[in-house]
């Protein structure tokens, strides 16, 4: 009888092959939805690597997109990428384009946007006119309609931010419309 070893995302059979699958997260979206917050969580309390791409030192480290994607695919666990990109920029697009085919899940935050603009008024590090300038960026590039990324409500019905555990359970369980 098949002996089942449990594994990250099901379990395989003894005498089939199989490797232990991993999570591989772009986490990126609306301004104030908690992308670098759920990403630091996600490497604190569930062993995610995690890579902030809107920190210039992450970015400073790699001469090439290639050499960016060869580093985040490196770590023998899972990966959490969070980025809030300009939708606009060709190059952003173009690492977007390559992360989804070595096997990201292009995660989009989104939902209640009252309670985006309000957390990120709190962070109060970016000015106002600046969120007005994004949201319109993301407006008029039809990003998530090109993209089809898996589109989570990073809040609760209240208008707080979910549970990491919460956010990770519905990312896990959330489609992609398309792997483009």
């Amino acid at each position: 009888m098949a002996e089942s070893v449990p594994i990250a995302n099901g379990s395989c059979s003894r005498y089939k092959y199989c490797m232990p699958t991993r999570d591989l997260f772009l986490i990126t979206g609306i301004p104030g939805t908690g992308k670098t917050s759920y990403g630091e969580i996600l490497a604190r309390e569930f062993g995610f690597a995690h890579y902030d791409l809107e920190d210039p030192q992450t970015l400073n480290r790699f001469r090439t997109i290639g050499q960016l994607v060869s580093e985040l695919l490196s770590p023998n666990k899972s990966v959490v990428v969070t980025w809030g990109f300009n939708p606009e920029d060709p190059p952003s697009l173009e690492l977007l384009r390559q992360l989804r085919h070595v096997g990201f899940k292009l995660i989009w935050l989104d939902g209640n946007r009252p309670a985006a603009v309000r957390a990120f008024r709190k962070r109060g590090s970016v000015s106002e006119e600046l969120l007005a300038a994004q949201m319109q960026r993301i407006e008029r590039s039809k990003i998530v309609e090109r993209l089809k990324p898996a589109i989570v409500n990073s809040f609760d019905d209240t208008g707080q931010f979910k549970s990491a555990a919460q956010l990770l359970e519905q990312i896990r369980n959330t489609r992609q419309d398309s792997m483009r």
